[in-house]
């Protein structure tokens, strides 16, 4: 596993957390789905509060939507359970609560069940489930699943390596602002590995990511462009060493 993506789902759940429940409007119509929804809007509220999360008080609402079948329950719920919040930490027990909302095509519940399976993370490992999970949560647009089955087909883990899937479904994700895709696809471009080398387009994804903040595209990047541009280049190494990255922290001493 690449050093950058041990970052990439403490940037995920927090979106996925907020996200908008929109099978949980289409149940409205039915008592146990809008109890199912109220469930989960409470747990959130809780979660978003100021000062230290309850995050016990937000796992029982969690449980309770999960129980009364709302997907974005049994996907929160099994949260909790994975990380060990509010809850004790049970990999199995968050397996089947993904799984039950994977059945009902939660994508964010489809990737994280995907990484489970991936990674062995919980359960037993299995490759095909996992590229199954991922697609079809990629299908349904979910870039880190996109990102995710790119990173798979450019490995080639767990599947024969394909790079012209691998770089498609980078592409998509990318194209969605994810900072992980972009980082992965600027490097592959200015470097050529595997697609025809193309620096300006590899810089073009090197700069969108260093933007949102990365700080491994922000030293690639100044990498990139320190002959050409050395000031610049060392603000970008400054911003990444603030942040805490240690090839920045280097990179600065050795052209001081």
């Amino acid at each position: 596993m690449s050093r950058y993506y041990l970052y990439v789902f403490a940037l995920a759940a927090p979106l996925a957390l907020g996200a908008c429940t929109t099978d949980l409007i289409s149940q409205e119509g039915s008592a146990g789905g809008y109890k199912a929804f109220e469930a989960v809007k409470a747990g959130d509220a809780i979660l978003n509060r100021p000062g230290p999360a309850d995050n016990a008080t937000a796992a029982r609402y969690y449980k309770k939507a999960a129980v009364l079948g709302g997907s974005w329950g049994q996907y929160k719920y099994a949260n909790m359970l994975l990380d060990g919040k509010g809850v004790p930490q049970n990999k199995a027990a968050a397996a089947d609560y993904y799984a039950k909302a994977a059945e009902q095509d939660n994508a964010w519940a489809q990737l994280r069940l995907g990484e489970m399976y991936s990674d062995g993370n919980g359960v037993t490992k299995d490759s095909a489930r996992a590229l199954e999970l991922l697609t079809k949560s990629a299908a349904q647009k979910n870039a880190w699943a996109q990102f995710r089955l790119g990173e798979i087909y450019l490995d080639g883990t767990g599947t024969p390596k394909n790079v012209d899937r691998g770089v498609k479904n980078l592409t998509l994700s990318a194209d969605q602002d994810n900072q992980w895709a972009q980082l992965r696809l600027g490097k592959l471009y200015v470097d050529g590995t595997g697609v025809k080398k193309d620096v300006s387009r590899g810089q073009k994804y090197l700069e969108q990511s260093a933007k949102q903040g990365n700080a491994f595209a922000q030293v690639a990047l100044a990498n990139l462009i320190y002959s050409t541009d050395p000031n610049r280049a060392k603000e970008l190494l400054q911003t990444a060493a603030k942040a805490g990255d240690k090839t920045a922290i280097k990179r600065l001493r050795e052209i001081k």
